[in-house]
């Protein structure tokens, strides 16, 4: 049955002999929004999800409140209640106790089925996620509820589940009582066709041509897909280009679809004769080429896609600059392929691939035009030695205004995430990280020397022992923390919590870089400093030598 139908069904559900029903169906595939939309202008509606309920009587309180009360104070049914409390206060002992009893959720249920007498027209209660409910909540409770409440007057009850997904045990209570319980079962097979996009915040136009190529089942993978976009989308503010943005949008929803449906994952071959085939398929079976089935005719690069697949899979951080320069691209690729350009051809293009690099304001942009240049110019076999010296300042540059902006993971990037061809370009990326590394390490040895007071210098002394403990930052900082075997970096004089913490990281450094050097030092700082520092040093060294 298409999820279409259940608009039909839940349309006439006050004129349907069945007092509860349950529509049974894979997740995703449309039963909660088709129900939904069938109940959006209707009055008189509980809905109840029993994910995260951990309590099947609050069942009665979710109906209680949404269908008898909120909308009713100062009507007939708040007088109901107000009787019944002021006939519970005469019994008890303190009034206030009574008042209290409506929470109770023993009462809730009583009142429930006092105030559903005074009902005058259908009212609907919908319990969804029943195969999520807790393993707290018997599955033979929640079925009694639903009995109860279809005895009450003018209510009807909608169950919505997974039925495949009930477990065990539930699923024999289950086949037990739904015959006696559930007056009517609905198998949605299919996804709804007619759907409101816009209520999805997904574009109608996109998603119909999308789903007539691609035949995607579940809903809730198209609003995750949704979702990614619009997360990718705030990245895009600076552009003004629908087909650009379109191309993003369709490169979002590849990744998304792809990952969580698996649409174009095929089965290995079943025989030892397939084995050929089999290394075929799974090559193919890649994400990476399975998301190639939704891109056919895209200008964007693959490096676009490769970044946006990465970037859902939070293995890299995405920023304007590397959508702006792969904007760019876009909007060239309209132009005859390098590729196919002769050398002439290549000849030209150099200066205007030189002079973008130099006005490059980012690293994604300056590493972008440099790998072209010399990419391109290798092949034509120009000398480009003066290039490559002009990238390697440029980019000194640049990483350096990164670091002094505080921005030192940089640092821990591949140059993969660039997508670099240029092995020339590659090495001289690799070098200039290991000077920024040197720099910084350099940068907060110099400042610990002068204090170790502050927040600065306890920042600086944090990051240091973090950094020791990274190979790529090693070797920097055992060449180079001499500088901070000094009487400064110890829990000397003028002291308070912050620089005894930083006093401690810098000991922990020097103590791990050269442990004898360290400890003839902290000797030989004893003859010189009070007793309470000689002790205060003394217990850090015995905490290190532990901890060794």
């Amino acid at each position: 049955m298409n999820a279409d139908y259940i608009k039909v069904i839940v349309d006439k559900i006050d004129d349907l002999p069945y007092k509860a029903i349950l529509f049974d169906g894979t997740w995703g595939i449309g039963k909660s929004y088709a129900v939904n939309q069938a109940l959006e202008h209707r009055d008189n509606v509980c809905k109840i999800s029993m994910f995260g309920l951990n309590d099947a009587k609050k069942i009665y309180h979710e109906v209680l409140f949404q269908l008898a009360l909120k909308n009713n104070i100062g009507s007939k049914l708040s007088k109901i209640v107000n009787d019944i409390l002021e006939r519970m206060s005469s019994i008890s002992k303190k009034a206030s106790q009574a008042k209290d009893i409506i929470y109770s959720i023993t009462q809730e249920r009583e009142l429930f089925t006092l105030l559903s007498k005074e009902f005058k027209s259908p009212h609907i209660i919908v319990i969804d996620d029943l195969e999520r409910a807790s393993a707290q909540v018997s599955l033979e409770e929640v079925l009694g509820i639903v009995e109860e409440l279809k005895h009450c007057n003018y209510v009807k009850v909608i169950l919505i589940a997974h039925l495949d997904e009930i477990k065990d045990n539930n699923k024999e209570l289950l086949d037990k009582y739904s015959e006696k319980v559930i007056d009517r079962i609905y198998h949605i097979t299919e996804s709804p066709n007619n759907v409101d996009w816009g209520k999805l915040n997904i574009h109608a136009g996109f998603i119909t041509e999308f789903l007539s190529e691609h035949k995607v089942k579940n809903l809730r993978t198209l609003e995750k897909a949704q979702r990614f976009y619009d997360d990718v989308n705030t990245y895009c503010s600076d552009i003004d280009n629908e087909d650009f943005k379109n191309e993003i949008r369709l490169i979002c929803f590849s990744i998304v679809v792809e990952s969580i449906d698996n649409l174009y994952y095929r089965k290995d071959g079943e025989s030892e004769k397939d084995s050929i085939n089999n290394s075929y398929v799974k090559i193919g079976n890649e994400l990476e080429y399975r998301i190639k089935n939704y891109l056919a005719g895209i200008k964007s690069s693959s490096n676009l896609v490769s970044m946006l697949l990465q970037y859902y899979k939070n293995e890299i951080v995405l920023d304007k600059d590397i959508i702006i320069a792969e904007y760019k691209g876009f909007l060239q690729a309209g132009c005859k392929p390098n590729y196919y350009k002769t050398d002439e051809e290549i000849r030209r293009l150099l200066p205007d691939l030189l002079a973008k690099m130099d006005e490059a304001q980012n690293l994604i942009e300056l590493n972008k035009f440099a790998d072209e240049y010399m990419v391109w110019s290798d092949i034509i076999k120009e000398d480009n030695a003066d290039t490559l010296q002009k990238y390697r300042i440029r980019l000194q540059k640049i990483l350096e205004n990164i670091i002094n902006d505080g921005k030192e993971e940089i640092l821990s990037y591949s140059y993969d995430m660039f997508h670099l061809s240029s092995e020339k370009v590659k090495q001289v990326y690799i070098e200039e990280k290991t000077n920024m590394r040197k720099f910084l390490v350099k940068k907060y040895i110099e400042y610990l020397q002068e204090t170790t007071k502050g927040n600065q210098a306890y920042e600086y002394s944090c990051k240091l022992c973090k950094y020791f403990n990274n190979t790529d930052y090693k070797d920097i900082i055992k060449k180079s923390i001499d500088g901070l075997l000094d009487k400064k970096s110890f829990p000397v004089d003028d002291l308070d919590e912050k620089k005894y913490h930083t006093c401690y990281n810098i000991m922990y450094i020097l103590f791990h870089t050269d442990s004898d050097k360290f400890l003839e030092f902290c000797g030989e700082l004893g003859d010189s400093c009070d007793c309470m520092a000689v002790y205060r040093i003394d217990y850090l060294t015995k905490e290190l030598i532990r901890g060794y």
